[in-house]
C-alpha cells in the first residue's frame, strides 16, 4: 500500500485532488496537511511515498517545505502544484529534487498519468532492491556454507592441501592457527529446544573479543570445530597464545552456561601450527583434550606430555565401544548410533597417534561391519573404501544410512518383524518350534534373528517360547480338563519328564503339585 500526502491551504482543493486519486487508485492511503509546517511534521510521522504540494501557502510555502522534507527523506517523490508556468521557476524546483510540477488548474489525466508512472517506478525500485538484498543474503549464506565446508575439510580430512588449492583459499588460511572444539550435551530429556545455529552465533560473538579472525566448521555430533588465526604480534609468544586461548575458553564456558542453562559445555584446544597441512593435527589434539575432561564446564589445552606418557604406558584399543557401535548399526537402532559413534571416535583419537592410523582403524571397522551385515543376510552394501576417499568425516553418515535402512526393514509401519515373529510363535508354540523356523518366517539369518529378538524382547528366543508354553500349561492345568501328560503334549513337549523339570524351574513346583495347590 502506497502513502500519499496532499498539502494545500484550501480544503476544497485537497478534497478534489483526493477524490481523483481514490477513484483511480483505491488501495492507496491518503493524509492531508493545510500548511507547509504541518506538511513537514506529517512527512516525518506519516512517511508518505508521494507528496502533492501546493507552492503558494501562508507561512512556510511549498518550496521551503519541499527543501526541509528532502533533507530528511531524499527519495520521496514530490509533485508541486503551481499556477506559475515559468522556465526559471521550474528549474529552481527541479534543483531541490522535486519530481515534477503540475499547473493549476489541472484535469484528471494530468494527475493520474504521472501518479501511475511514479507508482510503477517505485514498485520496480522495490523489486530491484528486494532482488539485490536476496542476492546479497544468498551470497553470504553460500559463502558461509563454502567456508564452513573448507574449514571442516581442512581440519578433519587428510587431503587438505588439494582441497584448498581447488578452492583457491590457501592464502586466506596459511597463517598461524589453532583449533578449538566446543562440545555440548543436554542436561535432561526435554530441555528448551536450542538450534545449533543459536549456539554457533553466540560462540562466534564471544570469540570475536579475543580472536577476531576465526572460521567455523560444520556442526556434527554436538560439536563445533573452529579454526582460530592468531594476530601476528602474538605469534612469537606461544605461551601467551595458550594463556589467551584458555582465558577465552573459560569466559565462553561461563557465558554459555548462563545463556543455555539446559546444556553443559566443554572445550578442547589444540596447539598452534603455521602450516595448513598441520591444522588437522591441532584438531585431533583438541579432540584428545576434550576426551580427557572428567567433568563438564571445563577447558583443556592439549598437553603433549600426557599423550607421551600414555604412549609409554601402552595404548589399549576399545573393542567394547567398537562392539556397541556395531550392534547399534546392525540392529537399526538409529537413535543410539550417534552416541556410540561419538564414544568410539573419542576412543580412536586417544588410541591413534595420527590421522592415518585413525583412518586405518576406521577402515577395519567398515570391513567388520560389512561381514556382520553379510552374515545376517541383510541386502545392503557397505562402502569399504569410504574412509580412503573422504577421511573419517563421512563415516557417521554412512553408518546412519545403514542403520536407517535396517530400521526401515525391521520397524516398518506396515508390520514390525517382532510382531510377526511373536504372532507366529503364539500360533505354533504347541508344535516342535525352533529359532530357525521363526527366523525363516521373517527372512533373517538365525544368528541375526537371535540377536535382534533378545534385544527387543528382553529375553532369548528359547526363554520367551518356554515362558509362553508354561503359562499355557498353567491355564490348562487349572481348567482340570486334561491330565498332566496331555498338557505336556498340548504345549509342544514330547517328554513328560522334561516338561515337569521345565515347569518346576519356572514356577518352583511340579505340574502335579501345582494342580493340587489350586483345590
Amino acid at each position: 500500500m502506497y502513502r500519499i500526502l496532499i498539502v494545500d491551504d484550501e480544503a476544497i482543493e485537497r478534497k478534489g485532488l483526493e477524490m481523483i486519486i481514490t477513484e483511480n487508485f483505491p488501495s492507496v492511503l491518503i493524509d492531508e496537511a493545510d500548511s507547509g509546517r504541518t506538511a513537514i511534521l506529517k512527512a516525518e510521522e506519516f512517511r508518505p511515498d508521494i507528496i502533492f504540494l501546493d507552492i503558494k501557502m501562508p507561512g512556510i510555502d511549498g518550496v521551503e517545505a519541499a527543501k526541509e522534507i528532502k533533507k530528511t527523506n531524499g527519495s520521496i517523490n514530490i509533485f508541486m502544484l503551481t499556477a506559475f508556468d515559468k522556465f526559471e521557476y521550474a528549474r529552481q524546483l527541479m534543483k531541490i529534487g522535486v519530481r515534477d510540477y503540475i499547473l493549476k488548474p489541472y484535469n484528471r489525466e494530468e494527475i493520474i498519468e504521472p501518479l501511475r508512472n511514479t507508482i510503477q517506478e517505485i514498485e520496480q525500485e522495490k523489486a530491484k532492491r528486494t532482488e539485490e538484498l536476496t542476492l546479497r543474503d544468498n551470497y553470504r549464506r553460500a559463502l558461509s556454507i563454502v567456508q564452513s565446508r573448507v574449514i571442516t575439510s581442512m581440519i578433519m580430512q587428510a587431503s587438505t592441501k588439494q582441497n584448498l588449492i581447488e578452492s583457491d583459499l590457501e592464502g586466506t588460511f596459511q597463517k598461524e592457527s589453532f583449533v578449538m572444539v566446543f562440545e555440548w550435551m543436554k542436561l535432561n530429556e526435554n530441555p528448551i529446544q536450542q538450534e545449533p545455529g543459536e549456539v554457533i552465533s553466540f560462540v562466534q560473538k564471544g570469540l570475536s573479543a579475543y580472536f577476531p579472525n576465526h572460521f567455523v566448521g560444520e556442526e556434527t555430533m554436538d560439536r563445533i570445530p573452529i579454526l582460530i588465526q592468531v594476530d601476528e604480534k602474538n605469534t612469537d609468544n606461544k605461551t601467551k597464545v595458550k594463556e589467551l586461548a584458555m582465558t577465552c575458553g573459560r569466559d565462553m564456558i561461563s557465558k554459555l552456561r548462563q545463556a543455555f542453562p539446559d546444556f553443559q559445555f566443554s572445550i578442547g584446544i589444540g596447539r598452534l601450527y603455521d602450516e595448513v597441512e598441520k591444522f588437522v593435527q591441532s584438531y585431533h589434539e583438541a579432540l584428545y583434550a576434550l576426551s580427557s575432561i572428567q567433568r563438564p564446564y571445563q577447558v583443556h589445552y592439549y598437553n603433549q606430555q600426557i599423550t607421551e606418557k600414555a604412549d609409554h604406558q601402552g595404548r589399549t584399543y576399545s573393542y567394547e565401544l567398537e562392539k556397541k557401535l556395531l550392534e547399534a548399526v546392525t540392529s537399526g537402532l538409529v537413535d543410539d548410533v550417534p552416541m556410540h559413534y561419538k564414544k568410539y571416535m573419542d576412543s580412536l583419537v586417544a588410541y591413534c597417534k595420527n590421522t592415518k592410523e585413525m583412518e586405518e582403524k576406521a577402515s577395519e571397522f567398515l570391513v567388520l561391519l560389512s561381514r556382520q551385515i553379510m552374515d545376517s543376510g541383510i541386502l545392503i552394501s557397505v562402502n569399504r573404501n569410504l574412509v580412503e576417499s573422504n577421511g573419517v568425516f563421512k563415516l557417521q553418515d554412512e553408518l546412519m544410512n545403514i542403520a536407517n535402512h535396517i530400521h526401515s526393514m525391521y520397524y516398518s509401519q506396515s508390520k514390525d518383524i517382532m510382531a510377526i515373529a511373536k504372532e507366529y510363535i503364539a500360533e505354533h508354540f504347541d508344535k516342535a518350534l525352533t529359532l530357525e523356523d521363526v527366523a525363516e518366517v521373517v527372512n533373517l539369518s538365525p544368528q541375526y534373528f537371535s540377536k535382534i529378538f533378545k534385544e527387543r524382547a528382553g529375553s532369548s528366543f528359547i526363554d520367551y517360547l518356554t515362558e509362553m508354553r508354561v503359562e499355557r500349561a498353567k491355564e490348562l492345568i487349572r481348567s482340570k480338563q486334561k491330565s498332566v501328560k496331555e498338557v505336556c503334549y498340548h504345549v509342544g513337549y514330547k517328554d513328560p519328564n522334561y516338561f515337569s523339570r521345565v515347569f518346576k524351574k519356572y514356577t518352583g513346583i511340579s505340574p502335579s503339585d501345582y494342580r493340587q495347590s489350586i483345590h
